[in-house]
């Protein structure tokens, strides 16, 4: 019946913040910008008109002060060059937190936060039936 997931719904304490983040740091497009929509905003990011984060302001969520983001363990983002994208990533400020490598050494995915403590990770296309975790 579920063939791929459509989109992650991820609470944020700063639209904007969020926004700088995964636009300007990642480079999710905008498909809809509900920063000005009233009291509860939502904005949905992606790439290629396919939404990816659907983003819900609630300015008193904890932030990026605690040790991890409960009930989600992490976002992955598949990329097309990882070494490429990961690069990228550094140039613009963000610290990968863990490097997953497979059995010969070769790096397969890198693991950072988002500005409110979320895991997020990059990775490469893999032929495993089961994602590396």
């Amino acid at each position: 019946m579920i063939k791929q997931i459509d989109h992650a719904a991820i609470v944020v304490s700063d639209m904007d913040r969020a926004f700088e983040f995964y636009s300007g740091v990642l480079g999710l497009d905008v498909i809809l910008d509900g920063r000005k929509s009233g009291e509860q905003k939502k904005s949905f990011l992606g790439a290629k008109k396919q939404v990816i984060l659907a983003l819900t302001e609630d300015k008193n969520r904890t932030s990026a002060d605690t040790a991890s983001v409960e009930g989600v363990n992490h976002i992955a983002f598949l990329v097309g060059d990882l070494e490429k994208s990961s690069r990228l990533l550094k140039e613009r400020g963000v610290s990968f937190i863990e490097e997953k490598k497979d059995s010969d050494g070769k790096i397969t995915a890198y693991h950072f936060l988002d500005p409110d403590g979320l895991e997020l990770e990059i990775c490469a296309a893999s032929e495993n039936e089961v994602p590396q975790y």
